[in-house]
């Protein structure tokens, strides 16, 4: 028998000190557990069709439902072997691969708790990770810090995972309120925190999914987002619960991979979306003629269609007639170049993302949605839907959910994907669970039809010295509107004004050097493993054919600013904020303390008399 979300009333709730304002999903059916016996119903149900797609040279070979359940079972026995019992954690360290997924479903089966640790945490992050878990084996590749070979009692190779005739497997005895994974957060500060996410947590976020979507079987969505983040693991279990496949994707490879797979699924992060438009741009800077009217008409078509669907109303036939034009002269053919010909539906999640942006991809064809959540609800908390969504929202609350603000504007979540607690964190769960309502510490609004905008980080929201309030998400938001600006980082509490650290798109302003004749050392350009360029020489940046540039971005933001958000002064950043020089955490927020001290002097450069 299915289970059934509380039917407390948003009334009965409002009336507590603690909530001012609610607004609740529909109802929700939560399927039983524990995760081995619904893998396996599902894994069953859909035995012949394909569960993965894995990269073999120039194509990609399927694997079925049914061998993808013989391999996890045979890795459960074996990991069994090693002397672990029933609810031991077990770590995982390892970038998003089928072996990854492998050693998911397996540790469901075999009843053990499942703990990854990002592999870009430094060897102190990982070593306190495993510590706090007490986990006694690691799953990694080869490459791990030696001190994390001090602090388990067992390593064990992803590409060599353990195989034994399997036991009478435990995990299809667990409770549903029994621990499924330990999943550490990576925060902007401190050491990461294990949030304790269950059997029901997880079945639960997986059917609130499923509520927003209507994927049929034999479809494919991609995976290539970190595995150690909740967003894409609830992904796939989505996809398998629906008799679909997860392609195994690398983000090096994104493009020719997309091509190849063509998903109906596409799950991914705004920086993925802003690098495509950029990387469009780009593209119509370099035409000329005809051909760039045409493709600056064409851009300016989706936007307009694009804004005219998120308000929920029909287009003026003249708008729709231009579009169905576009459509034929330019989209289809870019839909079939960016490999997303097929997509149904398109998810962006873990991070905000602009409504323009969201405008273009609409116009564009392709049905992007915004998800909000956190580790912390085992994913989604607020989704748009793809026949009922509003850009700039992100969404209404899932079903079986209840979202909240309380009289501070902070977002406050009540449902059944809510975590248990903070794994050995008694009071970091009690600050954070209060009442069921699990505190985000975001700060929102609620519009006329129940849409909910996230304003900011409550910790993030700045004071000018004036006592003015400010957003830095909503600076940000409007300086990154501009091609030029790949990243931008906000400056204004307890600041007469409001500056920003600017990261550049590094490829438009090689381009601006090459059309302007700028001479720069060369040779200091680096580019990373997907050849995006993350480093120019700083000389380059102090040109005024680049500086002249950067103040029109500066202009265009401060026009839909209002007067006390305006930024009065900026500085260029040479190299690109990452994980590696750990500016930015393994889910790609900004580690600001760190950002703020390393820049230090050129912060205080734009506040001297």
């Amino acid at each position: 028998m299915a289970k059934t979300a509380d039917d407390d009333t948003a009334e009965g709730i409002a009336s507590t000190d603690l909530v001012t304002e609610v607004e609740a999903g529909p109802a929700l059916s939560v399927p039983d557990g524990p995760m081995a016996a619904w893998l396996e119903d599902h894994f069953e149900a859909y035995a012949d069709e394909p569960a993965a797609l894995i990269r073999e040279g120039d194509s990609f070979e399927d694997v079925r439902f049914a061998e993808l359940l013989e391999e996890a079972r045979a890795v459960a026995g074996g990991l069994l072997e090693l002397g672990l019992e029933p609810g031991d954690r077990i770590g995982i360290r390892a970038p998003t691969r089928y072996e990854w997924s492998v050693a998911d479903v397996a540790t469901h089966l075999a009843g053990l708790v499942l703990v990854p640790v990002y592999p870009s945490f430094s060897a102190d992050q990982a070593t306190h990770v495993v510590d706090d878990a007490d986990a006694s084996v690691l799953i990694t590749e080869d490459d791990y810090p030696d001190e994390l070979e001090d602090a388990v009692d067992e390593i064990v190779p992803i590409d060599d995972l353990p195989t034994a005739e399997p036991p009478e497997l435990a995990g299809y005895d667990a409770d549903d309120d029994e621990p499924a994974t330990i999943i550490y957060t990576s925060g902007t500060t401190g050491d990461p925190k294990g949030c304790t996410i269950t059997h029901r947590n997880l079945l639960a976020a997986t059917a609130m999914v499923d509520e927003r979507l209507s994927l049929e079987s034999g479809n494919v969505g991609t995976c290539f987002l970190p595995l150690s983040h909740i967003y894409q693991r609830v992904g796939n279990y989505y996809l398998w619960g629906t008799g679909n496949a997860a392609a195994f994707m690398t983000v090096d490879d994104l493009k020719d991979e997309l091509g190849m797979v063509e998903p109906e699924l596409l799950v991914t992060v705004p920086r993925v979306y802003r690098r495509v438009y950029a990387g469009i741009q780009d593209q119509i800077a370099e035409m000329s003629g005809a051909k760039r009217r045409l493709m600056e008409w064409a851009d300016g078509v989706a936007k307009a269609y694009g804004e005219g669907r998120s308000e929920g109303e029909s287009v003026s036939s003249a708008l729709a007639a231009k579009h169905a034009l576009a459509e034929k002269l330019v989209f289809s053919t870019l839909r079939e170049e960016l490999g997303l010909t097929q997509v149904e539906y398109a998810l962006t999640g873990a991070a905000s993302i602009d409504a323009d942006l969201l405008h273009y991809f609409w116009g564009l064809g392709i049905p992007l949605v915004e998800v909000y959540g956190s580790t912390e609800v085992t994913g989604p908390s607020t989704m748009n839907k793809p026949d009922s969504f509003r850009a700039g929202t992100v969404g209404y609350p899932m079903a079986g959910s209840e979202v909240g603000l309380a009289a501070d504007g902070e977002v406050l979540y009540r449902g059944p994907n809510v975590m248990e607690g903070y794994w050995n964190n008694e009071a970091a769960t009690a600050d954070s669970i209060v009442d069921g309502w699990y505190h985000t510490g975001d700060i929102g609004e609620f519009d006329e039809d129940g849409f909910l905008t996230i304003v900011d980080r409550k910790k993030r929201m700045a004071v000018l010295d004036t006592g003015k309030n400010v957003s830095p998400n909503r600076v940000e938001t409007a300086l990154n509107r501009d091609r030029f600006v790949a990243d931008s980082m906000a400056i204004a509490d307890g600041r007469k004004f409001v500056t920003a650290l600017l990261q550049p798109n590094y490829e438009a302003v090689l381009d601006l050097a090459t059309d302007e004749g700028i001479a720069f050392d060369e040779s200091a350009t680096e580019r990373d493993d997907s050849e995006e360029v993350v480093a120019v020489d700083p000389a380059l940046l102090e040109d005024d054919h680049v500086h002249e540039r950067f103040e029109t971005a500066l202009e265009s933001a401060n026009e839909t600013l209002a007067s006390y958000e305006e930024v009065g002064d900026y500085r260029l950043l040479e190299r690109a904020l990452s994980v590696d020089r750990e500016e930015l955490t393994p889910t790609l927020k900004k580690r600001r303390p760190t950002i703020e001290e390393r820049y230090a002097d050129r912060i205080e450069s734009m506040y001297a008399e």
